[in-house]
């Protein structure tokens, strides 16, 4: 930095004058004072310039960190909606499956209810025309007794015969 060179120049120029006796004040060159001073006069404009242009630069860095950043947080905000909207869509979906999977058991239960019932019935039938068989038999071999019983022989009488004729 010129100026600052400059600047130090001027404090040197000041500090190493010589001094007015019974005074604090300092005795310096007219010429090299006022050439040191035009100096800075002239290269102050190009310093203050600069710094103003790292001052637009700054406020142009610092506006594009910004939109940088706004548009950083846009796009997080819209990707954690998405991530909500995804959750609530697994979520109901989840909830979807639980409802389907619990509607399956309870038919799936439903139709063993229903089929052990049918079976059971179907069984009881059975039963039913196992014990009426079972009835009939029974009488056609009562009245088979009976006839056997009427005309003298029969099962018992061709026993009583065998043991009598032993």
């Amino acid at each position: 930095m010129e100026v600052h060179e400059k600047l130090g120049e001027l404090a040197a120029l000041v500090s190493g004058a010589r001094g007015v006796p019974l005074s604090s004040s300092v005795m310096v060159d007219r010429e090299q004072l006022l050439a040191l001073v035009a100096d800075v006069r002239r290269l102050l404009p190009a310093e203050v310039q600069q710094a103003g242009d790292v001052l637009a630069q700054r406020d142009e860095v610092l506006e594009a960190a910004r939109l940088e950043a706004d548009k950083q947080l846009a796009e997080a905000r819209e990707r954690a909606e998405e991530l909500v909207d995804a959750q609530a869509v697994t979520k109901a979906s989840r909830e979807r499956a639980d409802h389907i999977v619990q509607t399956a058991r309870d038919e799936a239960k439903r139709l063993r209810v229903d089929a052990d019932a049918w079976v059971d019935r179907k069984l009881a039938d059975f039963e039913d025309e196992l014990d009426r068989l079972k009835q009939q038999a029974a009488r056609g071999r009562d009245r088979l007794k009976v006839r056997d019983t009427d005309d003298g022989e029969g099962p018992d009488a061709t026993t009583a015969a065998a043991e009598d004729g032993s």
